[in-house]
């Protein structure tokens, strides 16, 4: 069981955890070599990425895990599959295992031993977005965004454990070797290597600028293939950072760059993602809307693009090639995810090869030392991730992930009064009156009535199909819930009859969300919120017989993913851009044009929550938790800091 803690003082900390589109025209062959001609394989649907291992190939999108037989490379036969795996991105074949990262919905270990029946090893709860996946040894390197890169024991592949934390810009993807671990870094558009032969204590060593957003990648010899997209270094809009990088490792501490080669420009905001596999004299690289490219590496030092591979388009109406999600080698095959259409088969002969693996010495995973106690703090270790707590009372209700819901009494010890097991990983939870509303996961939105003795009693469920729920917020009267499922979808369901819970609305917009991002509370009685970290908090009326979106408070500039929202008395406190700013029920006023109150010399920056008196700002990727008197709202006073070795959720009075 990964093991997390929960942490008591003034406050509760928890462990929990755009512009316009632009999209090229079809590269010429005078500039990107010879067009291939890429062939749908019709046993795969959408697709988002695939890998070679053998005479199998393996590939994975929108949940599901296909085994396929390439005896004859061209011709791929369909042997096994798997369904229900979530947001599936990327997957790693080792000894038999496929590790299937699928973003929000954490990582999946599926036995491939017998190819006609994969089979469900075990799942595990992610710190954040699973991405980016490798594995060296007995150890899982997972990519997850903002949260850098969490490393994680698969020895025994039945029961994963939690490891350690490598913070980086924003993680991508990785790839290791030799106990060093290298990593896309996506907006910093770096290459970072980090040494992590003491997996316990991982430790940035060095890194390289990329021209060009940072993602995935590959090595041979003392060479490391990096592909790049999105916008060159020092500009945010010109669409020019999509290439390929080579860099020298051979010492790790000061890669120094060899080589690029450039694709065209292009900007898209979704499906953004590349990669490069290397094999014999080429490198290819997938790069999304603009297909794959085949770089001739015989001469490191002046790569040339020989060929290249748009994807067919999407849908009859809509003319857009299909992007390339990942790429596999055969034998003289090239095979491309489609994202949206399925499996292609690109024949390749002369360019692509399978990829021979390299010799790897893997770090040894030592024996944990004894964990010392933060002095500062009251401890209660559940076992599993503490995702979220609601504090009612002196009763914290605490989300614990995998090891369910648990009561705690707070007081000078931290004592448990109940636990209930969830029938799904617990992400987190609502108290309205005498009932209890879970998250949880793919196990639904679950409504428990509180018993006398804090003891829950199921009442009622609502599961959705292949949707996982993350977050819920059901103030009283608890007639309507509010909560968001997936990576960027919320829906609000009536509970009046609570054994058969209904949705009543549904709502999805751009931008992704990173947790805590619904307010508990009902503002100017009447209004449920949720924050988009691109579009703004969003008002739901929820005062009819049917829920009603009535809009959102805009703003030109784009919301800040880690900062958020929560109710100030009846009204919206914001955090933007380093201010606080309030919002009246229903406002929909640009967020430029509202008063800001600022510390001078003190950027404010956070998921906030607030007593009224104090002002709490988490900040989860960066481990931190501000405290503030803002008894004057106009002129807020630093009270202290923490500085933690979790990482935590939005706090608790």
């Amino acid at each position: 069981m990964q093991t997390s803690l929960l942490k008591f003082a003034l406050l509760i900390c928890l462990l929990v955890i755009t512009a316009a589109n632009s999209l090229p025209a079809a590269p010429s062959s005078d500039t990107y070599g010879s067009a291939l001609t890429p062939h749908r394989f019709d046993g795969v649907d959408a697709c988002q990425a695939v890998a070679v291992a053998g005479n199998r190939l393996y590939a994975t999108g929108r949940g599901k895990f296909h085994v396929l037989d390439i005896t004859r490379p061209e011709k791929p036969t369909p042997l096994g599959e798997l369904s229900g795996l979530g947001n599936t991105r990327q997957l790693f074949i080792k000894d038999n295992i496929t590790y299937l990262t699928a973003r929000q919905d954490g990582l999946w270990l599926v036995d491939i031993s017998d190819a006609n029946q994969p089979q469900l090893l075990s799942h595990y709860d992610t710190v954040e977005m699973a991405t980016g996946i490798s594995v060296s040894g007995s150890l899982a390197f997972v990519a997850t965004r903002q949260y850098g890169v969490e490393i994680i024991d698969v020895s025994d592949p039945r029961a994963p454990q939690h490891v350690s934390m490598l913070k980086t810009g924003e993680a991508q993807s990785c790839w290791a070797r030799d106990g060093l671990l290298y990593i896309g870094d996506w907006a910093p558009r770096k290459l970072v290597i980090a040494d992590v032969r003491n997996p316990r204590q991982p430790a940035i060593i060095g890194e390289a600028p990329l021209d060009g957003f940072g993602d995935g990648g590959c090595l041979r010899g003392n060479y490391c293939f990096a592909a790049t997209g999105h916008h060159s270094r020092g500009s945010r809009d010109d669409g020019k950072g999509h290439g390929l990088e080579i860099f020298n490792v051979a010492d790790p501490e000061k890669p120094t760059f060899v080589s690029r080669v450039k694709f065209p420009a292009s900007y898209h905001i979704t499906n953004d993602m590349w990669t490069a596999r290397v094999a014999g004299d080429h490198c290819v690289v997938a790069d999304t809307w603009n297909g794959l490219f085949v770089v001739n590496i015989h001469d490191i030092k002046q790569p040339r693009i020989v060929a290249h591979s748009i994807l067919p388009p999407r849908s009859k109406s809509d003319h857009t090639p299909d992007p390339v999600g990942g790429i596999a080698l055969g034998k003289g095959v090239i095979y491309a995810a489609g994202i949206f259409t399925g499996l292609y088969v690109v024949p390749a002969p002369g360019l692509a090869t399978p990829v021979v693996p390299e010799q790897d010495k893997a770090p040894e995973l030592t024996a944990a030392q004894g964990k010392t106690g933060d002095p500062r703090f009251l401890t209660y270790q559940p076992g599993g991730q503490v995702r979220s707590a609601t504090v009612v009372g002196d009763i914290a209700w605490a989300a614990c992930g995998s090891a369910g819901i648990h009561a705690v009494q707070l007081g000078k010890t931290l004592e448990p009064v109940s636990v209930t097991p969830g029938k799904g990983e617990v992400m987190h939870l609502a108290v309205s009156g005498s009932r209890l509303y879970a998250a949880e996961n793919d196990a639904g939105l679950a409504i428990y009535d509180i018993g006398p003795d804090l003891k829950l009693t199921e009442i009622g469920r609502l599961k959705l199909k292949n949707r996982n729920v993350k977050q819920v917020a059901c103030p009283a009267p608890g007639r309507f819930a509010l909560y968001h499922w997936g990576s960027a979808a919320v829906q609000i369901a009536d509970l009046q009859d609570p054994a058969h819970p209904k949705v009543v609305l549904h709502d999805s917009q751009v931008g992704l969300f990173y947790g805590d991002q619904l307010v508990p509370e009902l503002l100017g009685s009447r209004y449920l919120v949720a924050y988009w970290h691109r579009s703004g908090p969003a008002w739901y009326d929820v005062t009819g017989e049917k829920p009603v979106y009535q809009g959102n408070t805009p703003d030109e500039r784009r919301y800040s993913f880690s900062d958020g929202a929560c109710a100030l008395g009846d009204q919206l406190l914001l955090v933007k851009h380093g201010k606080l700013q309030l919002l009246d029920p229903g406002d929909q006023r640009e967020v430029s044009q509202l008063p800001a109150i600022a510390i001078p010399g003190h950027y404010l920056h956070g998921r906030p929550s607030t007593n009224g008196k104090q002002l709490a700002l988490s900040r989860r990727p960066d481990q931190r938790v501000e405290l503030f008197d803002i008894t004057d709202i106009q002129h807020p006073r630093p009270l202290r800091e923490y500085d933690l070795t979790g990482r935590p959720g939005a706090c608790r009075f």
